[in-house]
């Protein structure tokens, strides 16, 4: 089975698409951890394997990256971890303020 990485840099709302952002930046979101990454794989039922990796062209900062099964584009897989990391992040919020 083919395998997809997707980079904390891919979906970062902080990052232009020069610096490897790879979704429009609506669906983008600041800040992305690797572990949110993985949380939202998790919830969403796609199989992953984290790596403490460095973004070669920002190989200073903090990030990494994670391999999935590639079982629709990359684009939208993208999109559904994004959509599900915001999710998380919302619940979150909620949680702290009660």
């Amino acid at each position: 089975m083919k395998e997809c990485v997707i980079w904390t840099v891919n979906i970062d709302s902080r990052k232009k698409r020069s610096e490897g952002r790879k979704i429009a930046l609506k669906y983008a979101v600041p800040n992305v951890k690797l572990e949110e990454i993985v949380k939202a794989c998790k919830e969403l039922g796609i199989p992953c394997k984290a790596e403490e990796k460095k973004y070669p062209k920002f190989w200073w900062e903090e990030g990494g990256r994670v391999v999935v099964p590639k079982t629709e584009s990359k684009i939208r897989l993208m999109e559904k971890i994004v959509s599900k990391i915001k999710e998380i992040r919302e619940r979150e919020k909620t949680k702290k303020k009660k």
